[in-house]
């Protein structure tokens, strides 16, 4: 292990009112390919699954049902750990999701930890859900939750995926207090997915997933390790836990040796905060555990994150020193093989991320020590980097081991603001016969800090230090040479959350470079042209005309706004039917990260439920509730969304609409 369709959340006793709201809505259910099931608390497993006389347990829905299935699962508690036996095809897949309007939960409580999965494996771990060598599922709105174990020998998760397959897709679901109490030598994932065959894991979905109140030890809140490739983990709020929360992971032995990298894949829109290793004894009590991190990877794109308060913002790199001199374990002629060199964090971009109030370092590359492995071709650009270090630990930008010339890092186009530790740049390893300097070549950034420029503090480069002043160590490195030390005059660093978008006057404005090409790193399929992306952290075009700002925004100028949205399925409702209200609520910019919280659903002053937000992406998160006409009064009805807010945004209410009953 490494060191370091919006959902109602009601999970109330099934009641006998609720199969006539099903019966109503089944014709619209039924509408899809293949068979339609049903499990509920209030079912039996001799039924034969029908909204009529539902299944008792997901893992009987599961032996049974085939490609093209769709699985509703009626609100309420389920103590099992479900074991997926079947797959679907790309035209026909398997689909489980809570019943419309109700939210499943499957809780670890009294479910023994940990069986191998598979039972070859010896593994000992175990999954509430488990995916072994399957393809086309689709698992949504699912509460997974309360699965532990005191042994260290054992591994629970709320989600295990491993072996081969295609087209798993993981959405909208809410994961928790999935936990090992013997943290120094034991592990526990949120979400793991490794790819133990020479056929990969492929087209892997994971998105819109609430992942908190985590315990893992030495492992991660989500990961993809080994052979994975092609995959997705988009606008996910993963938070309040005691290691790495998204980390894309190789050279670990999960794949065959050659097919051992989690590669060609995207970690975006995704809102991760308080993910700290200080409590955690699998990770010495130490700052070290990351936001995102690559250990390993190779042809990814990191972008349009929102990290704060986490140890390390964003890390490119590999634990691992078992490669060939290439840095991968091909050599130069594509024989395969391990060696004894470091193995690299290999062609990764790093672009229109916001990472702030770090406890260590805002963005890290190369090894952490000399006996392990380092990065190349890693493209760092137009992030927005703000008091990170809080805990004097590394810097805003760190560069650390196996990290030279013929590496080919890039770090350009970066909005630098340091904190009170007032550490720019912390490159301290000095340059060698094996990684001769410059560590990574820097560019068209913009630093500043309040206090200003400081010799031996705010700029540590190749191990050097006594820079008498910025333009000196421009001179003296000769990297930086058209980059900026002036307050980039951000919008509000005041506000809650804090806006860092820039304003029109600010030297950031233009100031930025678009001279890289895609051959310097990796460019993905959303942008196949450009390292810089098409759009920028929050959406808007990333070039002004030709030109491009420094950093995470285009500049809008922009002051923080919270907009919350209802919208109806049908405006117009007659006797005997229902329709879905939604509530979106969106941030903008959204430097707080994705709203949460929940939203109640008003029908003039009657409350008529309460439901926990999703995320959509970054800055917009959802909620829907059904409603019946007979809540409803012959006439205008007029409805309203009350957002609750949370620790960064405050409350808000949406414009009232109206539907008719007639």
């Amino acid at each position: 292990m490494p060191r370091k369709v919006p959902i109602r959340r009601n999970v109330g006793v099934l009641h006998a009112g609720l199969f006539v709201i099903a019966l109503m809505l089944a014709p619209s259910l039924a509408g899809q390919t293949g068979a339609t099931r049903y499990v509920s608390t209030k079912g039996s497993d001799s039924n034969p699954g029908t909204i009529g006389a539902p299944w008792l347990t997901i893992q009987h829905a599961a032996n049974s049902v085939s490609a093209g299935a769709t699985v509703y699962v009626f609100g309420g508690v389920y103590n099992e750990s479900v074991n997926f036996p079947a797959s679907g095809t790309t035209s026909a897949p398997i689909t489980f999701e809570s019943y419309p309007g109700q939210t499943a939960v499957i809780d670890g409580t009294g479910v023994s930890c940990c069986t191998s999965n598979p039972p070859s494996s010896g593994n000992d771990t175990q999954g509430l859900i488990n995916i072994v060598n399957q393809s086309y599922l689709v698992l949504a709105g699912f509460e997974i939750r309360d699965f532990t174990t005191s042994n260290p020998a054992y591994t629970p998760a709320g989600v295990w995926i491993t072996g081969s397959g295609t087209g798993i897709q993981l959405l909208n679901n809410l994961l928790h207090n999935i936990t090992t109490s013997s943290e120094e030598n034991g592990n526990a994932f949120g979400i793991a997915v490794y790819g133990t065959s020479q056929t990969p894991i492929s087209h892997l979905v994971i998105s819109g997933n609430e992942v908190y109140s985590l315990k893992t030890g030495n492992s991660e809140s989500v990961n993809v390790d080994g052979n994975v490739t092609n995959f997705a983990i988009t606008n996910n709020l993963v938070h309040d836990n005691d290691n790495i929360g998204i980390d894309a992971i190789g050279y670990e032995g999960v794949g065959p040796v050659g097919h051992d990298e989690a590669m060609y894949g995207e970690i975006r829109g995704n809102t991760i905060y308080n993910i700290s290793g200080i409590h955690n004894a699998g990770e010495g009590n130490s700052y070290d555990a990351d936001g995102v991190y690559c250990d390993g990877c190779a042809y990814v794109t990191v972008e349009d994150n929102l990290i704060h308060n986490v140890d390390y913002g964003i890390e490119v790199a590999s634990e691992h020193k078992i490669c060939q001199s290439t840095g991968t374990e091909y050599s130069s002629s594509g024989t395969i093989g391990e060696g004894s060199s470091p193995c690299n964090g290999r062609y990764v971009t790093v672009r229109n991320n916001v990472v702030y109030d770090s406890n260590a370092c805002g963005i890290s590359i190369g090894g952490y020590a000399n006996n392990v492995g380092g990065s190349a071709h890693v493209v760092i650009v137009n992030n927005t980097l703000y008091n990170n270090n809080t805990q004097n630990q590394a810097g805003e930008f760190q560069i650390q081991y196996h990290s030279g010339k013929a590496q080919a890092n890039i770090f350009e186009n970066n909005l630098v603001y340091a904190g009170a530790q007032n550490v720019w740049i912390n490159s301290f390893v000095e340059p060698s016969t094996s990684y001769p300097a410059p560590p990574a070549t820097l560019n068209r950034n913009l630093y500043y800090s309040a206090a200003g420029y400081a010799e031996g503090t705010s700029i540590f480069w190749a191990g050097a230090s006594s820079y008498k002043s910025y333009s000196a160590y421009q001179s003296a490195a000769g990297e930086d040479a058209n980059s900026l030390n002036a307050d980039p005059l951000i919008v509000n660093l005041g506000s809650t959350p804090p806006d860092f978008d820039i304003t029109a006057k600010s030297p950031a404005v233009n100031a930025g470079s678009t001279s890289l090409s895609c051959g310097v790193g990796w460019c993905n399929s959303t942008s196949p042209h450009s390292i810089y992306g098409s759009t920028d952290f929050i959406g808007n075009p990333r070039l002004n005309g030709s030109n491009i700002d420094i950093g995470a925004y285009e500049s809008a100028g922009k002051t923080n706004s919270l907009t919350v949205t209802l919208t109806s399925g049908t405006y117009t409702l007659p006797p005997g039917r229902t329709t879905t209200l939604t509530a979106t609520v969106s941030a903008n910019p959204g430097d707080g990260g994705v709203p949460s919280g929940t939203v109640k659903f008003m029908l003039r002053s009657t409350l008529l439920g309460t439901e926990t937000l999703v995320p959509a992406n970054a800055t917009e998160s959802a909620a829907s509730l059904p409603l019946s006409a007979s809540e409803l009064t012959d006439g205008a009805n007029k409805l309203t969304a009350v957002y609750s807010g949370n620790s960064v945004y405050g409350s808000s209410t949406s414009m009232p609409i109206t539907v008719t009953l007639q």
